[in-house]
């Protein structure tokens, strides 16, 4: 009968801990590039793009003019992501986001990472603005914590990837929430 009590308590202490340690984690505003544009692939027998990475770092703190912070931004973590997607990205266009996964890593040895549960991508048409700025697509993206956090959450942020070639290396930049 003690043993239980201990159990529920730990178990209690526990979870607190995890709630406590994933509160201070989230919201995470980050900055990166895309570093590589994938490959065509097929998901469920549709044409689709998989593997599409980005990379960057963390920017808590205010966020500067367009949002986008340059390296290292606040020295505190490093990500990834990589997303498949089906769609032509293009200007008055949009893609759907189908799957993937996040990494990021704090200097103190914290971890925050998941899954890519769905969402878009939607480019203002040419020559157009959206709150992100001229030309510059809306990301909306679901996830899934797997570790750092539970349940779920939403990337909300700006990629600046088109006309293509014109911004090299296409910028992205937003907040996990």
């Amino acid at each position: 009968m003690t043993i239980g009590r201990y159990a529920v308590t730990t178990a209690a202490v526990l979870t607190l801990g995890i709630v406590a340690a994933s509160a201070d984690l989230l919201p995470q505003r980050v900055s990166g590039y895309e570093v590589f544009i994938g490959t065509p692939c097929t998901i469920d027998g549709q044409s689709a793009t998989c593997d599409l990475q980005f990379a960057g770092w963390t920017t808590n703190g205010s966020p500067v003019a367009g949002g986008w912070r340059p390296y290292p931004g606040d020295g505190e973590g490093q990500w990834t992501a990589t997303i498949d997607y089906k769609g032509n990205p293009k200007l008055g266009g949009r893609v759907v986001l189908l799957d993937g996964n996040f990494h990021l890593l704090f200097t103190n040895g914290k971890v925050l990472s998941g899954r890519v549960t769905g969402g878009t991508i939607t480019w203002p048409a040419s020559g157009q603005s959206s709150i992100c700025g001229t030309e510059v697509a809306i990301v909306s993206m679901n996830v899934r914590y797997r570790v750092g956090a539970t349940d779920t959450g939403v990337f909300r942020g700006c990629l600046h990837d088109l006309p293509f070639g014109s911004v090299l290396p296409p910028k992205i930049w937003g907040k996990l929430e």
